[in-house]
């Protein structure tokens, strides 16, 4: 199984990614809207909508919601994991995977395994001044 890791995303690229017959791990944009119980919800209501982890873990949440459909009308599920976000406690990131089949706990280890390699772009680009740090 092969994963994709993209930054921020929106649900043209996820379908696209599962069309290819590949999963994919992303954080997702929060003002894209997606359907839940079917209902079309943001990820604000569908985090208010759904139960949290109590205490100070860093799984909060998930939910399995659709992203959209193929061009031959089938639906693209994903599973959302609500993740707490280090630098604002009070506050959350979302992560999206179109396997299902996964563990939160294994959508974020995906997710962060992917963090360091980055950061190794973002210092090359700065090293070699692709990028002007601002």
């Amino acid at each position: 199984m092969f994963y994709l890791k993209v930054g921020f995303t929106y649900h043209k690229i996820i379908i696209q990614i599962c069309s290819l017959k590949l999963n994919t791990v992303v954080l997702v944009m929060p003002k894209v809207y997606y359907n839940h119980n079917c209902k079309f919800v943001n990820l604000k209501t569908l985090y208010a909508s759904v139960r949290k982890k109590r205490g100070k873990s860093k799984r909060l949440s998930s939910a399995i919601v659709v992203t959209g459909n193929y061009e031959n009308s089938n639906e693209v599920s994903a599973k959302t994991v609500f993740v707490r976000d280090r630098n604002h406690s009070r506050q959350w990131l979302a992560l999206i995977s179109t396997n299902i089949s996964l563990s939160d706990d294994e959508i974020i280890r995906i997710y962060s395994n992917c963090w360091p390699i980055e950061v190794f772009f973002k210092m090359s680009k700065s090293f070699l001044n692709f990028v002007k740090e601002i």
